[in-house]
């Protein structure tokens, strides 16, 4: 017996986010520590061992009303799942490339998640292999839908990972995210 599946009916072109974030030159673990416990250096530096400088964290809280996710504000909208993420790094004119320039190619893994609602999902991650001085292309992770996340008055979009290095500046990039929207069946877009 021949089953052949069809995709549920989309709601037109793809729904594209992007948000500009950075990684601070050096926010390393134990300023991040001091700074949110009020905890001593003396007492951090004794806890915590010096590669830990190299883990990121880098958020965002979005609002939901953003024109670029009407799409998925109309109630025909079913599901609405991850087509493809990616980071973009683009040189700032007024710092020419040399050494010491932060690019894309200082991170060494990550991940990204979605959270809303007291509710935290990986969306996408990235190995060693995938990094590139100026872009990274990160792997989907599973097929969920996210529309309770998107769909929340705010959510928050987080990138954490490491980095193959300290940084000397900051870093700032772009995280691409894709999104596909289903629509029920039979619904006009």
């Amino acid at each position: 017996m021949n089953r052949t599946y069809v995709p549920p009916p989309s709601a037109g072109p793809p729904v594209v986010l992007g948000v500009d974030l950075t990684i601070a030159n050096h926010e390393g673990l134990r300023r991040s520590l001091q700074s949110a416990f009020g905890v001593s250096t003396r007492a951090i530096n004794l806890r915590i061992d010096p590669g830990m400088d190299l883990i990121f964290l880098c958020e965002t809280t979005i609002p939901s009303s953003l024109p670029c996710l009407a799409a998925i504000t109309r109630s025909n909208v079913t599901a609405v799942k991850l087509r493809d993420a990616r980071l973009t790094w683009s040189p700032e004119p007024d710092h020419p490339i040399g050494r010491g320039t932060p690019t894309l190619g200082a991170l060494e893994s990550g991940s990204c998640f979605l959270m809303a609602n007291n509710r935290k999902v990986l969306i996408a991650s990235f190995s060693p292999r995938a990094v590139h001085p100026t872009h990274v292309e990160m792997e989907k992770q599973g097929q969920l839908n996210l529309l309770d996340f998107l769909r929340a008055d705010t959510f928050t979009l987080e990138v954490s990972g490491t980095n193959r290095r300290r940084l000397a500046r900051p870093l700032n990039f772009s995280v691409v995210l894709s999104f596909e929207v289903q629509v029920a069946p039979g619904a006009s877009a």
